[in-house]
């Protein structure tokens, strides 16, 4: 079993803040869509998950005993029969902590839009459990999803068996989109302006992705590849403002020909 906290660098004692400040910081890092390792970034997330809160805690340390007694135990003494009747020493652990065997759980990627996420919407989401049969479920994207985000839906995993059911673990991916490209969780849209607009300045609209219509001063003299930024006009992040759009400035040079050299400039655009 792997330690989330070994994974996340923090102790048993870290607060939630400390917590969420050490997987912010990997998460940073090692996210792909900054050159990191995919692999690397779900394990981030997933040790994230098993600690991110008191209860939280609570399951992984239970979940944690539980293995420990599985690894120490005699494997020639997995059950035990007296006359008709057996019982699983599985079980009898369960019931000596408390807790009932659950039913294994589902883990599932579902692509999405970015109006999606940025809106909360409600997602109808299909998956197979393991008697072959195939669930219906509407979840709501939570607040703070971003590429590879993987949340944990209690109770909508598999429940073929006697007992409770077992968790639904959904990664997200975003749908790439026509408009917009995403840094973490600010967004990039490219405006294509040309030379003499960039010269001179000008104002352009451009929407946001909730469709908001806003009006942009570019500065005379702006270069190809300047960024214009418009706060919290991202994605939504959890407890957070949201994240920022970023309007990159593309400017378009023109080809000229010999004959060109001898038209005005202003019948060149």
């Amino acid at each position: 079993m792997t330690d989330p906290y070994e994974v996340l660098g923090v102790t048993p004692n870290s607060s939630d803040s400390e917590i969420k400040s050490a997987y912010r910081k990997l998460a940073k890092e090692h996210h792909p869509d900054r050159g990191g390792d995919g692999e690397k970034f779900a394990k981030i997330n997933a040790a994230y998950d098993s600690i991110r809160d008191s209860d939280a805690r609570a399951n992984y340390q239970q979940e944690k005993d539980f293995s420990q007694y599985q690894q120490q135990r005699n494997p020639f003494e997995f059950r035990a029969n007296f006359g008709d009747n057996s019982f699983d020493f599985e079980d009898l652990f369960a019931q000596h902590f408390n807790r009932t065997p659950r039913n294994q759980d589902v883990s599932i990627t579902v692509y999405v839009e970015l109006e999606d996420v940025y809106n909360g919407d409600m997602k109808t989401i299909r998956y197979n459990l393991n008697n072959g049969k195939t669930r219906e479920v509407d979840i709501q994207i939570p607040k703070g999803v971003t590429e590879n985000t993987k949340v944990r839906f209690s109770g909508l995993g598999d429940n073929t068996k006697p007992g409770p059911a077992g968790n639904l673990f959904v990664t997200f991916r975003l749908k790439s989109h026509p408009e917009f490209s995403v840094e973490d969780y600010n967004l990039v849209k490219r405006l294509n302006i040309n030379i003499i607009e960039a010269m001179v300045g000008t104002e352009k609209t451009i929407q946001t992705l909730d469709k908001r219509n806003l009006k942009l001063h570019i500065k005379p003299g702006t270069q190809s590849g300047t960024r214009l930024r418009i706060p919290e006009s991202g994605l939504p992040q959890k407890n957070q403002p949201n994240g920022n759009l970023f309007i990159e400035i593309k400017v378009n040079i023109p080809s000229l020909t010999e004959q060109d050299l001898d038209k005005k400039i202003s019948d060149l655009f």
